[in-house]
């Protein structure tokens, strides 16, 4: 846009703002949260090249006379850091959630509307009431409207909304506090991060990825046989796996973001009901675990990944030989590896391999007797030949699938790409 002026074609790349603005406002409802992401990030990324692209061509058009280009250049740059600021300061503190997106598609839309209103050479310029003024007002209007009417409908239909730099968490109930099957659940982005029965006789059950059938329940029910244990979990959640805790045995938790911790304590019961003793560190697990001298865990379940993201230095050899000097002789360690967009199940394998450990893939799907139990995927890892001659473990274990080409992955090596669904 600031090379020439042909680049910046206004008539086509107006139009093609509108179809851009309306499209992408239309895709933030609720009704595309499970949308393929191989159809959004090409969609979104078109729509932000047209808005980027009529955002710097009136820029351009907009530039002074050679003799003040150094005040309008410095202009630019406090335009861009005053972005910086907002999105990074002010959002976290003005908005609960993540509606920066929401914001910015309405300031774009109002932006280029004055923009043309300032222009001599465009047709908003000779007022309001002329048509194409007229039309291009009741645009943008609605398109403020129809945004707010969805901040508005998000809000509304969760009981609390906090965010931090790791975050926007949601709680919300579904039924009513009387009934049986009342629920409440913690939402990470689009991600369920746990949910709880409200009724006193079943909130003690474990739900969503954590039933007695998924992997790390095989895991704790089997290490159960032999007395107390010690269980360490990566990623506290609503503090789900606390459900299992009994009388002698200790159960510690790694989370690094204080909220989850604040959710878990004051909105569900999971670590408040837990018969055992409970800790939680708060901190990065990794970092937590090499400061901590060897923990001695029966089961140490690292759950730490999204749907949306996965943090990627808990899943290099360095992190895997981290966890396998935390677990006691005969340990096992238990890898959650459901993901929407990436298969970690071969990442994880090579790992395994990598330590001469043995390893099953526990597959498992939605729970039609209990709608609060989800299918989850979870890779179970031990040197202990006995836990996979386990009935229960070889009647849901699977070979753990491998991918050609794909390497170890350590610190300094990792590929996303590679592992995309």
């Amino acid at each position: 846009c600031f090379d020439r002026p042909a680049w910046y074609q206004r008539g086509l790349l107006l139009r093609l703002l509108a179809v851009a603005l309306g499209t992408m406002a239309y895709c933030l409802s609720e009704d595309f949260e499970n949308t393929s992401i191989k159809v959004l990030i090409p969609l979104f990324s078109a729509g932000l090249f047209i808005c980027c692209m009529v955002c710097h061509g009136e820029l351009a058009r907009m530039k002074p006379h050679p003799r003040h280009l150094t005040s309008f250049y410095v202009m630019v740059a406090l335009g861009g850091a005053l972005g910086g600021v907002a999105v990074g300061l002010a959002a976290p503190r003005l908005f609960a959630g993540y509606f920066e997106l929401e914001a910015g598609l309405a300031a774009c839309a109002l932006l280029v509307l004055l923009a043309l209103r300032q222009d001599p050479e465009s047709n908003l310029s000779k007022g309001w009431k002329t048509s194409q003024a007229a039309v291009a007002a009741a645009l943008v209007a609605g398109l403020v409207v129809y945004l707010a009417m969805q901040v508005g409908a998000k809000t509304r239909s969760y009981d609390l909304l906090v965010r931090s730099f790791y975050g926007g968490l949601r709680v919300s109930d579904t039924g009513e506090p009387s009934e049986t099957w009342a629920m409440r659940k913690l939402m990470h982005g689009t991600i369920n991060h746990g949910t709880q029965y409200l009724n006193e006789v079943l909130r003690r059950r474990p739900t969503t990825y954590y039933g007695e059938k998924s992997g790390v329940g095989l895991a704790i029910r089997e290490r159960q046989e032999y007395g107390s244990m010690k269980v360490g979990v990566i990623g506290l959640g609503t503090g789900t796996l606390a459900a299992y805790g009994r009388e002698g045995d200790e159960y510690r938790f790694y989370e690094i973001n204080p909220q989850v911790i604040e959710l878990a304590r004051t909105r569900f019961t999971y670590l408040a009901d837990c018969r055992a003793h409970v800790e939680i560190a708060l901190g990065d697990a990794r970092l937590s675990l090499e400061r901590e001298p060897p923990q001695g865990f029966d089961v140490l379940a690292v759950d730490a990944f999204s749907g949306d993201s996965i943090p990627v230095h808990l899943l290099t050899r360095e992190a895997f030989e981290l966890y396998l000097s935390h677990l006691r002789p005969g340990g096992v360690l238990a890898m959650h590896v459901s993901n929407k967009y990436l298969d970690l199940e071969p990442v994880v394998g090579m790992q395994a391999e990598e330590f001469g450990q043995g390893a099953v893939v526990v597959d498992t799907d939605d729970d039609d007797s209990d709608a609060s139990v989800f299918g989850s995927t979870w890779v179970l890892i031990s040197e202990r030949e006995e836990f996979f001659e386990r009935p229960a473990i070889q009647e849901a274990g699977q070979v753990v699938g491998f991918k050609k080409g794909l390497r170890l992955w350590t610190d300094d090596y990792s590929n996303l790409f590679q592992i995309l669904r």
